[in-house]
């Protein structure tokens, strides 16, 4: 049985929606969707992710 995925990166939130990575990266930076920057030894972690329930949450509000 497959775990299902926690988290995503840009590339495979564009995959998993099938909207362009362009178009991923535009609601991140309208505020729209929220990329979460874990702690890696007490500092945010350089690489982003959308967490599923973010990437859920977001598409539930798509026209």
């Amino acid at each position: 049985m497959e775990k299902p995925k926690l988290a995503y990166s840009r590339s495979e939130a564009a995959e998993a929606t099938g909207y362009s990575e362009a178009t991923i990266k535009r609601a991140i930076m309208a505020g729209d969707l929220r990329e979460s920057h874990p702690q890696v030894g007490g500092h945010p972690s350089a690489k982003g992710v959308i967490l599923s329930a973010e990437l859920e949450r977001w598409l539930e509000g798509m026209p």
